[in-house]
């Protein structure tokens, strides 16, 4: 799996490590226990501010968690 995607212009980063290293404005799925506890969709705000998307629902795998993100994306673009 890549660990970088472009859905509708907005950046997408997979990531085993801390969603920090993030550029503001971005989208990451990030391992959760190094993916063996799933995997989590997070926002960088402008400030670099980490948001949670999923809430208190985890992914099983990463390929769940980017569909999820793309889907979130197309509803903000339209």
């Amino acid at each position: 799996m890549k660990r970088y995607y472009s859905h509708q212009g907005k950046d997408i980063f997979i990531t085993a490590g801390s969603a920090r290293e993030l550029a503001p404005g971005s989208f990451g799925v990030c391992a959760i226990g190094g993916g063996a506890e799933g995997w989590s969709v997070v926002h960088i705000g402008p400030e670099g501010d980490v948001a949670d998307l999923g809430g208190e629902y985890y992914f099983a795998t990463p390929e769940e968690a980017l569909e999820f993100v793309k889907e979130l994306i197309d509803l903000m673009v339209t």
